[in-house]
């Protein structure tokens, strides 16, 4: 099943589940999103990606600079394990991660949650590339992707999902990023982004190798 597929069947499970009342919160929220400016905020293709250092499920310290060296990077932005759309992107970047190393580009996906969640999520998924623990959303803020949470939000997502978003991702405030995606080429440049507010639709992992052809083409040297 495609990820686009499993996503249709978990947008028609919660919009069942949910009351009308915390859908329709939820969903001007993502609409205020948009109207507010928050997604110009993002970092834009033709930019410098931002660079960091950040601990894996491993304890290992990751550096984009280091993994960057070796050609393109995709740098991909979840919200944490607890976010069903999440964790069923995160599955589909897993299933298509070796393909992706074939290709010669190397993946990471950053969430704020804790770091013993983090590792609770790469084992129970056995997954292949580096789960990075983004601590406070330090570096999702330097990609321009996070958001606080108004306090209507706050309270559907405390008492209707009975999620404690600041105590996850043991953090000093309500906030996440808006999941999103990078395409950085080898010299340290974006050149796709892939981002929506609405964390219910997330790019195919297969668009990552168009987008890889499209750059290697234009980097190739002339004869």
């Amino acid at each position: 099943m495609s990820l686009a597929q499993t996503l249709v069947e978990l947008r028609d499970k919660f919009a069942k589940i949910l009351p009308e009342s915390a859908t329709a919160i939820m969903e001007g929220h993502i609409e205020s999103l948009r109207k507010s400016g928050a997604v110009d905020q993002i970092i834009k293709p033709g930019a410098k990606a931002p660079t960091f250092t950040l601990i894996n499920q491993h304890g290992e310290d990751i550096s984009s600079v280091d993994l960057i060296k070796r050609g393109p990077l995709v740098v991909s932005f979840t919200r944490g394990s607890w976010c069903p759309f999440c964790s069923a992107e995160v599955r589909a970047l897993n299933e298509a991660y070796d393909q992706l190393r074939q290709a010669g580009v190397e993946l990471v996906v950053l969430s704020p949650q804790s770091l013993d969640r983090t590792r609770k999520q790469a084992t129970a998924g056995k997954l292949k590339f580096s789960l990075l623990a983004d601590t406070n959303n330090e570096i999702a803020k330097a990609f321009g992707l996070v958001y606080t949470f108004p306090d209507d939000l706050k309270k559907i997502y405390s008492s209707v999902l009975n999620l404690d978003i600041q105590a996850i991702n043991e953090a000093s405030s309500w906030q996440l990023p808006i999941p999103a995606r990078f395409f950085i080429d080898g010299n340290g440049v974006i050149r796709d982004v892939k981002a929506d507010p609405d964390y219910r639709f997330r790019p195919e992992p297969s668009e990552v190798f168009d987008i890889a052809r499209e750059v290697m083409e234009h980097t190739k040297t002339p004869a």
